[in-house]
């Protein structure tokens, strides 16, 4: 019989159809949990993402389209960089025209997002296109390639030259960090992953850290008997990083979460996703090195963990707000008929549709922006809606 997790339900066996039980990141997971008896969630989340041997993220297999398991902003129109494009545009002109500046994208992936606002900046602001000098961080080396002098890869931020001008971007980055996970059972505990002989068990311990035991009462958050979910230590390490590496300018970022008190709120049980050939599921313990693994953000740690490092608060909303204020209204293209000759622009309307729909990604991502080095300056992206207040 299987090993009950903590909830009584019979967890899924470690074995991974077409991967081999003696190599990757499967292994190394159950070396390590006989060697210490139980791996904190982050941990076994790390190893199953980040591995050098198999781990989601370290491969040469395609994770992104149609051929891979999810689709991103950038493959669903290049708009979206281009939107982006002009706000890293009246970036610069708030900051002064600088004549350096660096755009520097977290987790850039194939580099699709930088390259549409390298493209578009050539077009819209030729100065800034001049100057600007481009870092894409991706832990992959097999995404890596040669692209410009202009335009340099690295696997980690702590590779780039500071301090700097500039703007660090991410953009569904910070999701797929290695996350906690706790239970409030008579006090907060955390959940752990052991190997029961058959299957991965969940095991309830005292947390492994003290930061997370710190967590709610600096996020002003009250937890109810009972309660699960996650917490993102990395994300709070990543910002003070960014933080440290810029002196002046601006810190984006987009992805899916809430603020603190929604997504601590008593009726929610934790966010945890995996993302496998287009499909959910919510079971970490399957397909191990082959599907993503995903929590929302807390974008109120963010923000505050921002603000002990002195980047300060310049603007949060949804994206669907975000890229209205940035006219994407403006993108779209007259069609006046049904027409097979209007499918072109059709198809390219309904893609914008897809980014600002409310209900789906249009209000499920969110972007936080934080500045330093200025006051705090009034960005287009926020001319639309700014939901400051929420966090």
């Amino acid at each position: 019989m299987p090993v009950k997790n903590v909830r009584g339900e019979a967890n899924a066996s470690p074995r991974v159809p077409g991967r081999d039980i003696e190599s990757g990141p499967l292994k190394e997971i159950l070396c390590r949990i006989g060697e210490k008896g139980r791996l904190s969630f982050a941990e076994f989340m790390d190893v199953a993402l980040y591995w050098y041997d198999g781990g989601y993220y370290a491969s040469a297999v395609n994770r992104w389209a149609e051929a891979g398991d999810y689709i991103t902003n950038v493959d669903i129109s290049p708009v979206f960089s281009r939107l982006i494009a002009r706000q890293v545009s009246e970036m610069w002109e708030k900051l002064g025209r600088p004549a350096e500046f660096t755009l520097v994208e977290a987790g850039a992936g194939r580099g699709l997002l930088s390259k549409g606002i390298d493209k578009t900046l050539e077009e819209i602001c030729p100065v800034l296109h001049s100057l600007i000098k481009i870092r894409l961080v991706e832990i992959n080396p097999n995404l890596h390639e040669c692209v410009s002098p202009r335009i340099t890869w690295h696997k980690t931020l702590d590779e780039i030259p500071g301090p700097m001008t500039g703007c660090i971007l991410s953009n569904e980055l910070f999701d797929s960090f290695p996350v906690h996970r706790f239970v409030f059972d008579g006090g907060l505990k955390e959940i752990y992953t052991g190997y029961g002989g058959r299957s991965f068990v969940d095991i309830a311990g005292p947390p492994s850290t003290p930061l997370l035991e710190g967590y709610f009462e600096r996020a002003g958050v009250r937890l109810v008997e009972g309660q699960r979910g996650e917490i993102n230590l990395k994300a709070m390490e990543w910002v003070k990083k960014a933080a440290a590496l810029l002196e002046t300018g601006f810190v984006i970022t987009i992805d899916y979460g809430l603020p603190a008190c929604e997504l601590y709120a008593p009726e929610r049980r934790g966010t945890l996703l995996c993302h496998y050939r287009h499909t959910l599921n919510d079971n970490p313990f399957v397909n191990i090195g082959d599907q993503d693994i995903t929590s929302h953000v807390d974008f109120t740690a963010l923000k505050k963990t921002g603000e002990e490092n002195g980047l300060y608060l310049t603007g949060f909303t949804t994206q669907k707000n975000f890229l209205l204020g940035l006219g994407i209204a403006e993108e779209l293209k007259e069609s006046d008929d049904l027409s097979l000759g209007n499918l072109e622009k059709i198809s390219h309307n309904r893609n914008l549709s897809r980014l600002i729909m409310p209900g789906g990604a249009g209000d499920v991502f969110k972007v936080l922006i934080q500045h330093k080095g200025a006051d705090r300056p009034a960005l287009k992206g926020f001319s639309f809606r700014d939901m400051s207040s929420y966090l």
